[in-house]
Parts: C-alpha cells; sequence; structure tokens
C-alpha cells in the first residue's frame, strides 16, 4: 500500500510539475514553439491565399453580374423603343383607317 501510495505522489507530483515546465521556456517548450510557429505560418499563409481566391472570384463573379445587368437594361430599352414604335405605328393606321372610313362613308 505505501508503494502504491508513493508511486501515486510521484505522479501526482510530476504531473504538476509538468504544467509549470511547460510553462516556463525551458528547451522543450522553445522547442515546441518553433515547431509549432512553423505550422501555424504555414495555416495562416493557406488561408491567406484562399482568401485572396475566394475575393478574385467575387470579383469576377461581380463583374459577370453587373455585365448581365447592363445588357438585361439594353435589351429592355430595345424592347421598350419597339413596342413604342409599334404604338405609333398602330396609331398612324387608326388615323389612316378613320380617315378612310369618313372619306367613303354615306352620311
Amino acid at each position: 500500500m505505501k508503494k502504491k501510495l508513493a508511486a501515486l505522489m510521484a505522479v501526482a507530483v510530476l504531473s504538476m510539475s509538468s504544467v509549470y515546465a511547460a510553462e516556463a521556456q525551458g528547451p522543450v517548450s522553445r522547442w515546441l514553439d518553433n515547431l509549432t510557429s512553423k505550422v501555424a505560418k504555414k495555416e495562416q499563409s493557406a488561408y491567406q491565399k484562399q482568401q485572396a481566391k475566394q475575393q478574385k472570384l467575387a470579383e469576377k463573379k461581380k463583374k459577370r453580374e453587373q455585365k448581365l445587368a447592363k445588357k438585361r437594361a439594353k435589351a429592355k430599352q430595345k424592347q421598350l423603343e419597339r413596342q413604342k414604335k409599334a404604338q405609333e405605328h398602330q396609331q398612324k393606321v387608326q388615323k389612316k383607317r378613320s380617315l378612310l372610313k369618313e372619306l367613303f362613308s354615306d352620311d
């Protein structure tokens, strides 16, 4: 029982001291920091590249949508002009019909 208690206390002391050792800037913690900083830098650069790529795609999409909107507006304008011309033509035809009716009517 004494051996188990001593082993348990040794484990507890070691685990508590390992926390303090990890907090202190010892050679192992510096090595770990250097190792993790390289990985973090790689992850950060990959993230930045991905963000730049997404931003370029968003700009392309925005330009394409603007171009499409201009095209649609132009088409709508042309359609309105055609409708206006057709309406004017119809009015002219109606006017000529009414004039011809008056000319040939037996009043």
